[in-house]
């Protein structure tokens, strides 16, 4: 199963042109939670930057306006495994 994106908008440093960038939600959620960087990216000039500290709250409301369920597939088969593991 593919891991979970958050699409967010993002603003080149050079141009100031916006594009949208995908950016795995739990690579997010982490480096917020541990003060860790985050890597953004604009296809316009191929350029990698860190988040600013406006840019990081901007991922961290993004983050709080998800509605996030429940996996329905945590049925038996993953109990088994976790039973195994015991």
């Amino acid at each position: 199963m593919p891991e979970p994106q958050l699409k967010i908008p993002v603003t080149c440093p050079h141009c100031a042109s916006e594009s949208l960038a995908e950016l795995p939600i739990a690579l997010i959620a982490n480096a917020l939670l541990i003060g860790k960087a985050i890597r953004l990216y604009s296809r316009c000039h191929d350029h990698y930057w860190t988040a600013t500290f406006a840019e990081r709250e901007q991922l961290r409301k993004s983050l709080a306006a998800l509605e996030i369920q429940p996996c329905a597939q945590l049925g038996p088969p993953h109990a088994e495994h976790l039973r195994a593991a015991r």
